[in-house]
Order: structure tokens, then sequence, then C-alpha cells
């Protein structure tokens, strides 16, 4: 049974007001830009689930779509977004860009404003030109995880090096014993929209190595650094908003004194 746009948000508001978490929205579908008239960088990204009908807004990723190519969409509907792009909007959200093909569209902008584009808080590196005070004692053991998109190995702009600069300047400070790095891969089949999807294993050390790299470029000495692998890790609720498909889509890295 397909869900009318009015009641499902009456649905949504119920279920915030009675402390619920909204439940997963997760498919595979054709992305269509729609090109609003915001500004510059205002233009929305749509995507249809196949199942129920449904569009949704899925701009607010930290990864983007291509156009004719498949995404896989896993977010939250988030009712108290305006529908400035013409359908509900997902947030969080996660993007991640398949292998296969489909109609590129773009919409022209029907009245719909976008929303113009804004510098995430918080996940964004200062100028390379500005000073920054060295990290001050006590230090400890700390623990850090980056998610990563579907079957990628690739290190997302304003978000994989914020948590990078982070960890480098910790270690550099902070002198401990080791740096250990864990990569995962989820090589468990599921099926999402008739789309089995499963990564291999070999990605998990991919990932690992493209962390390790990074540090290492930080000033992390590589002989401190010590890497590991696993697959089908149990998910995490410290990265990736909660989302236990993604979440398991992760490197951890811990620092040991």
């Amino acid at each position: 049974m397909r869900v009318s746009p009015p009641l499902l948000v009456w649905l949504a508001l119920n279920a915030t007001v009675c402390g619920a978490q909204e439940p997963a929205r997760i498919f595979v579908g054709c992305p269509v830009y729609r090109d609003t008239d915001n500004g510059r960088k205002s233009g929305c990204w749509l995507a249809t689930d196949p199942e129920t009908g449904e569009r949704y807004d899925i701009s607010q990723g930290r990864s983007k779509p291509q156009l004719g190519r498949e995404v896989l969409v896993e977010g939250r509907l988030d009712v108290t977004s305006p529908q400035a792009c013409g359908a509900p909007v997902l947030v969080p959200v996660h993007v991640s860009v398949l292998a296969g093909s489909c109609p590129g569209f773009v919409l022209p902008a029907e009245g719909y404003p976008g929303r113009r584009y804004e510098v995430p808080a918080g996940q964004v590196l200062p100028p390379a030109d500005v000073v920054r005070p060295p990290l001050e004692p006590p230090f400890g053991p700390r623990s850090w995880s980056i998610a990563f998109g579907y079957r990628s190995d690739f290190l997302q702009y304003q978000y994989s090096e914020v948590i990078l600069d982070q960890i480098g300047r910790y270690v550099v400070a902070s002198h401990p014993r080791e740096v250990v790095i864990v990569g995962y891969a989820v090589t468990a089949d599921r099926v999402v929209s008739g789309h089995h999807l499963s990564e291999p294993k070999e990605l998990a050390r991919s990932r690992a190595a493209m962390v390790r790299e990074a540090l290492v470029r930080l000033g992390v000495a590589p002989g401190l650094v010590h890497v590991s692998t696993a697959v089908n890790p149990p998910p995490s609720g410290a990265v990736d908003d909660g989302f236990e498909a993604s979440s398991r889509r992760r490197v951890d890295i811990s620092v040991v004194y």
C-alpha cells in the first residue's frame, strides 16, 4: 500500500512526539538533479524508492550522486525540514554511487527554491597558513572511526580529512606506543531493491591502507602504525549516525600507550 505524503508526514510527526526514531529508508534508485535558482550550489538531488514510489530529497549527504548512475540511499526522514526541492528530506542520509546505469534527468526549478550551500559546521579544516596551537595534555587512549561508501575506499572530502587531522595532531602531540588501524568490509550479502549488495574482503585492507597513508603524511611515524583487517563487523553506534549497515563499512583507529 502506498502512503500519501500528508499521511506520511502525520505518521512521522506522531512518531517524533512519542519519542520514536524514524525508520531507515534504504533503497537503490536513479538520481535526478533539480536545477533550482537559489544561487551557486543550490541544486537538489532527488531519488525515488522503487518499492514505494516515494521520491526523497537526498541532497544532504556528504557525497553526491552522479547522473546516469544508480545510487544506494540510506537515510531517515526529517519532517522538520522544508521541502525546498519538492520532496521530503532525508537527514541524515548516506549516498553511495553504484556501477549500474540509469537514465540521467535534469528537472527545472518548477518554483522550488532549493537551498543555498552552507559549509558544514566542524567539517572543514582551517586554511594552511593559520597557526594552530599544539594540543595540551593530559593524553590517554582514544578511538576514532571513519565510514566509507559502499564498495569504496575513498576518503571523503570535508569528512575523513577532518577526522584524520584530529588523529594526526593527537598522535604527534601525545607520543603513543602504538596506533592501531582496523579496516572492515561487509562481505555478507543483502538484498536492497532487488540488488544483491556485498563487498570484497580485500576492500578492508584497502580502506585501512588509505587511512595509514594519510596519517603518515600528517606526521605519524610509520613504525607506530599497526594494521589489521576483518569482515562483517557489528554495527557501531558511534559512526554514520548509528545506521547499522553503513556503520559497518568503516576503519577504526585507536591510540595505545
